[in-house]
């Protein structure tokens, strides 16, 4: 089982000022459920900003530039050696032992237990199958992961999935062995709150705070944005671990609002009425954040990546990934 590390809440502690040890999940690495999203982004230093972007539970990096002050010395990996690192292929004892899969009538799709979109992705995973005239094989991966190194996400590739979903497509954040399908759906970050009275985030006084899940393009925006204010007029920002960190900091009236993926909203308010209790207001002044979806393959595997792009086209096209995220509810929309 992948250890973790604990994160102080505001209300235990003043909010997070010093470096943070970086996680599997921020060198790249098949995260734990609750393992910590990123390392500590201080809103009170501008400049280039290293970008640790997930997907439900799968996380990616790129860099705009140098390093943050203060970050360990794992993220001078990801800024400069990583990138050399990051080209290479994984070494996988006896990989001469994986080749072509002899079933070739079967699609093999991988799908993340840990994901909050778990139940749509099974579905679209089956319909992409169908849309091959293929018979569909689910694997369900997540908690039965044991390795920490991406390494283990390519042996994944070579033992079990032709493709696996639920990845972010974000330009230059995946090993060069890694290519991603055309998006299913695109989904976005959403501010939460309790309070009524709120229509959007401009009407949160400036003295409460904005809990965020560190290291997501949504949170890179929030910092920005509160570095372009003077320093008065800025709201607090209180870094998370997590979704569901964030969220409880709003119940617990540690912070006003809430800044979340909207896939994990849906998920963690179909699971605990507490949550429930918490309601969606329009993020202006923040620009609204929205990432698409697809699914990974090996970037080795080029004509199984052109059939299921043109799969989920027609999948799109007809009305089926419609289908699915209607009866889900699911807070997405089909990518065209």
């Amino acid at each position: 089982m992948r250890t973790t590390h604990s994160v102080r809440h505001p209300e235990e502690a003043a909010p997070l000022r010093g470096p943070r040890r970086m996680t599997d999940k921020d060198l790249g690495r098949p995260p734990s459920r609750r393992a910590e999203e990123g390392a500590h982004l201080r809103t009170t230093e501008p400049g280039p900003i290293v970008t640790v972007e997930f997907n439900h539970n799968r996380v990616t990096r790129r860099s705009s530039g140098a390093c943050v002050h203060g970050f360990a010395i794992a993220v001078l990996i990801l800024c400069g050696l990583g990138n050399s690192a990051w080209a290479q292929v994984p070494f996988v004892p006896d990989d001469w032992k994986f080749g072509k899969r002899q079933d070739s009538n079967t699609l093999h799709y991988c799908v993340d237990t840990r994901d909050p979109d778990l139940p749509v992705a099974r579905q679209i995973g089956e319909a992409i199958a169908g849309a091959l005239l293929l018979q569909p094989k689910e694997h369900s991966v997540g908690e039965n992961v044991v390795a920490d190194e991406i390494d283990t996400l390519y042996r994944v590739f070579l033992e079990t999935c032709d493709i696996y979903l639920g990845f972010k497509l974000l330009p230059d954040a995946y090993p060069d062995w890694m290519t991603l399908s055309r998006a299913y759906y695109r989904a976005g970050y959403v501010v939460v709150a309790a309070d009524a009275g709120w229509k959007s985030l401009a009407d949160m006084p400036r003295q409460q705070a904005i809990s965020s899940t560190m290291g997501t393009s949504a949170d890179i925006r929030l910092i920005q944005y509160l570095l372009s204010l003077p320093a008065a007029n800025r709201w607090s920002r209180f870094p998370m671990s997590t979704d569901e960190a964030a969220l409880r900091a709003v119940l617990r009236g540690t912070a006003g609002a809430a800044l979340v993926w909207a896939p994990s909203l849906w998920a963690l308010q179909a699971s605990d009425p507490e949550l429930g209790k918490l309601k969606t207001i329009t993020p202006t002044p923040l620009p609204v954040s929205t990432v698409d979806i697809g699914a990974a393959l090996l970037s080795n595997e080029a004509f199984l990546r052109s059939a299921v792009d043109r799969a989920i086209a027609s999948l799109v096209a007809d009305g089926t990934i419609q289908a699915i995220l209607n009866n889900h509810k699911f807070p997405a929309t089909p990518a065209k």
